[in-house]
């Protein structure tokens, strides 16, 4: 999402009165705006209010109480869906808005819960959840595994969103017993009419999973009331569209003078690699916060062999002490962010559901 929230977690602003302000020399404008519209597909939304979400206990916290609160219909996606502590009570809570008559869906990535028993979704359905796999192998396309629902995503009565890296694991509950840092990541609290945009992402999915949304439970924009005063766009991306790949390319190519970066998993692609290289040698200040400790140990000693190239180019590069930080967030001239799902990767540009 473009346009949020002006305050980077993990790494803060250097002024921070001017977060939410566009930063002096930045280049906000009408024509950026409509080219960000064309390059993601993504309508710019008006009329939003929105929360930084920080680390895995808010967030639940957040989550828990939209769906508490949820009167018609709760939509959940979520890469990683644990039947652990924390797994068990998101399907409680789930399972009790089923039973009160709440129209209640439920998204997994088959991939990322391959561990998850069977009677743990099996619980759910016997309660009325409508519980579905995103891309189980199949025989008949056998390529379509490197395809992945990376999506953590909730939406509820076309009231409340959120999106962002949480997954619900109890591993987004731990801290470093050397450094006392909790695991760290981001999500963003939408209410507004860019909640439509959200259901939107959900319904598509639903449809590859074999389902229907009935058309009560898909608002549009229009019907949603505003409900603050930022404007957001949600960035729906999905496999082989580039969707997001496309506007950082061209973000990159006109920030001037910051632009700060979360990833867990940094493999950039060799194209925004040369983007973030280029406009470092031209004195914008770029900085990449990455984990110290990965918990894809291979992917961290794989990201480290790049770090050289961009260190001779000016690119600054901070490693978090953390048990790991799981964020995938980016700031522009103090003025632009994104918090989603997206890690700077191949496999989130252009293979996954993001």
């Amino acid at each position: 999402m473009d346009r949020t929230l002006c305050e980077e977690a993990g790494l803060e602003t250097e002024e921070r009165g001017s977060v939410g302000k566009p930063a002096p020399g930045g280049f906000r404008s009408e024509r950026l705006d409509r080219a960000l519209a064309r390059a993601s597909d993504a309508p710019l939304r008006e009329g939003n209010r929105l929360e930084l979400l920080r680390n895995g206990p808010d967030t639940y916290d957040d989550w828990l109480a939209a769906i508490s609160g949820a009167e018609r219909w709760v939509h959940l996606d979520n890469y990683i869906f644990c039947d652990d502590e924390v797994g068990d009570r998101f399907a409680k809570a789930l399972i009790r808005k089923a039973q009160d008559g709440v129209s209640v869906r439920v998204l997994y990535d088959w991939f990322g819960c391959l561990d998850v028993h069977r009677s743990f979704w099996r619980r759910m359905r016997e309660a009325g959840v409508d519980v579905r796999a995103v891309n189980p192998p199949t025989f008949g396309e056998p390529l379509g595994a490197i395809r992945r629902d990376h999506r953590k995503l909730l939406a509820v009565d076309g009231e409340y969103a959120s999106t962002g890296g949480v997954c619900i694991s109890d591993g987004w509950l731990v801290t470093s017993p050397d450094t006392g840092l909790p695991y760290r990541d981001t999500a963003v609290g939408i209410r507004g009419p860019a909640v439509a945009e959200v259901e939107r992402a959900f319904a598509g999915l639903w449809g590859v999973a074999g389902g229907s949304l009935p058309e009560a439970e898909r608002p549009d924009s229009e019907s949603i009331s505003q409900a603050g005063g930022a404007p957001a766009r949600v960035v729906v991306q999905e496999p082989r569209r580039m969707r997001t790949l496309r506007m950082l390319q061209l973000l990159t190519a006109g920030v001037e003078r910051r632009l700060w970066i979360t990833d867990a998993y940094f493999l950039s692609m060799p194209i925004l690699s040369q983007s973030l290289m280029s406009v470092a040698r031209d004195g914008v200040d770029v900085r990449v916060l990455v984990p110290a400790t990965n918990d894809l140990p291979w992917i961290g000693a794989l990201s480290r062999t790049g770090y050289r190239q961009f260190l001779e180019s000016g690119v600054r590069i901070f490693e978090y002490g953390g048990p790991m930080i799981h964020a995938k967030t980016l700031v522009a001239d103090g003025w632009w962010s994104k918090v989603g799902s997206t890690n700077l990767n191949v496999a989130s540009l252009v293979a996954n559901w993001e």
